[in-house]
């Protein structure tokens, strides 16, 4: 039997659609981040998405399947409870310019720790693009002052938490279909952030009530086009339009948030994304 060919023009479509729902996103929470705490925002984003996604998965007769891997599962659970609370919290601190140039790293820092986890081999080029990478966020942020820098670490060691959550979701993926694996991230995120949300807890309005569910609401529409566009489309088709997301990201700090990019963002930017097209267009030649 054949394989079902790629409809990479479609896929394109579906991330596109992705792209959009995950700026919307991005928007609303450094909005909120001015006014309340990253913790509470991650908590009402899980809590909103977990309401959709659990009675979803109770429909489809699936609950047993959250029994599998409780180990792996809790572990990937408090490793993104970490990464996307300090995420919101550097969004609201730094330029989405800045923000969406260190996740241009994340590749690469997944890559490294799959190198030692998973033993996965890993070519001279990606480790040449992770000491480029590291050096030109050094050099993003070296002209500005000691709390931004600290952000920027702490970004960093988001980054690194997320990037060892994919791993072990990419593990778990080998015995769970995406629906539990969601279910488990929504949920488990929600009860790991719900005491620490009370802790800081200020009341929001209906508004603003409403704009942290949003978050979730378009949190998983955003990943349910992600996962539709990859299935659709060739991966080394849809991989190279991620170079783009700074663009948008870029021009919404700028006009929405006022947000100017330095000398130092844009070449530092620049240096990575020229880092990472290299590399891509290497290993395609070497395959």
């Amino acid at each position: 039997m054949n394989a079902t060919p790629a409809d990479n023009l479609g896929g394109l479509r579906f991330l596109i659609l992705n792209e959009l729902f995950t700026l919307s996103h991005l928007v609303i929470v450094k909005m909120l981040g001015i006014e309340f705490a990253s913790v509470q925002i991650v908590f009402i984003r899980c809590l909103s998405s977990a309401v959709i996604l659990v009675p979803l998965m109770a429909w489809r007769g699936s609950i047993a399947d959250l029994h599998t891997q409780l180990g792996l599962n809790s572990l990937r659970v408090l490793l993104s409870s970490v990464a996307i609370t300090i995420n919101f919290f550097a969004i609201s601190q730094i330029q989405l310019a800045q923000l969406s140039t260190i996740g241009y790293l994340r590749p690469a820092v997944t890559s490294l720790i799959a190198y030692f986890f998973l033993r996965e081999s890993q070519s001279w080029q990606r480790w040449v693009v992770i000491v480029i990478g590291f050096a030109a966020v050094l050099f993003i942020f070296s002209p500005e002052d000691s709390q931004l820098q600290l952000v920027a670490l702490l970004a960093l060691l988001g980054m690194c938490c997320g990037s060892s959550a994919t791993i072990l979701q990419k593990f778990l993926s080998r015995e769970m279909s995406d629906l539990p694996l969601m279910v488990w991230y929504s949920v488990g995120v929600a009860l790991v952030t719900a005491p620490f949300a009370l802790w800081v807890w200020s009341a929001p309005s209906a508004g603003e009530l409403m704009l942290m569910i949003m978050t979730g609401l378009f949190a998983t529409t955003a990943q349910f086009f992600f996962i539709r566009a990859f299935r659709r489309a060739d991966a080394s088709f849809l991989a190279p339009m991620f170079y783009f997301h700074i663009v948008p990201a870029t021009l919404i700090g700028l006009f929405v948030f006022a947000e100017i990019p330095s000398i130092n963002t844009i070449a530092g930017a620049a240096v990575i994304l020229a880092s990472l097209v290299i590399m891509t267009l290497l290993e395609r030649r070497r395959q």
